[in-house]
């Protein structure tokens, strides 16, 4: 009976200390580490004014008018041999290459291919120089204060080596002299 009640009061102590690192140590710990820069813990949003404009994270949807577009929207199941994906692809290079004013084989590739989550806020550098004259014309800006802009809202590799550089076109598009309206 001694050792059934020793056991006993082990597992519970066992199963108490569980429940307190895990159900309360670690969320808290998990919560506090978000709190070292609260902007990413709350979305990353972007206020213009008190009007919730989007989200640093999250492209903004803009799709036509004086702004910078992101990457096409969704992604599709079909692979890489499809003919239904190739047709798609080549729709959305001559509709870009025709916007901007270019021959198609100056359309980027992640001009016309969807991101994994569809909502990616970034685009190549190559994609953001490829509309930069367009969006210069339109806003009434030179070409190298474009090309400011457009260094300004680059995000660089992390750590110089891990993933690519993007554009965010989120911030590039607020950072317009006429911003992306408030929706």
């Amino acid at each position: 009976m001694r050792v059934y009640l020793r056991n006993l009061i082990a597992g519970f102590v066992a199963v108490l200390l569980c429940v307190v690192a895990l159900g309360m140590v670690y969320p808290a710990a998990v919560w506090a580490i978000s709190r070292i820069t609260p902007q990413s813990a709350d979305g990353n949003l972007i206020y213009q004014g008190e009007c919730l404009v989007g989200s640093t994270q999250i492209q903004d949807g803009v799709s036509e008018g004086p702004y910078f577009f992101p990457r096409a929207e969704g992604m599709s199941n079909y692979g890489t041999s499809s003919t239904e994906l190739e047709k798609n692809i080549q729709e959305r290079r001559a509709a870009i290459a025709q916007r901007e004013g270019v021959s198609e084989d100056r359309v980027p590739a992640d001009a016309v291919t969807g991101s994994g989550s569809g909502v990616d806020s970034g685009i190549s550098p190559e994609y953001a120089e490829l509309q930069a004259p367009r969006v210069a014309r339109e806003q009434g800006i030179s070409e190298e204060e474009m090309e400011k802009l457009i260094a300004e809202n680059t995000e660089h590799a992390s750590l110089g080596f891990l993933g690519e550089d993007t554009v965010n076109v989120t911030t590039l598009n607020m950072s317009l002299p006429t911003p992306t309206p408030c929706p």
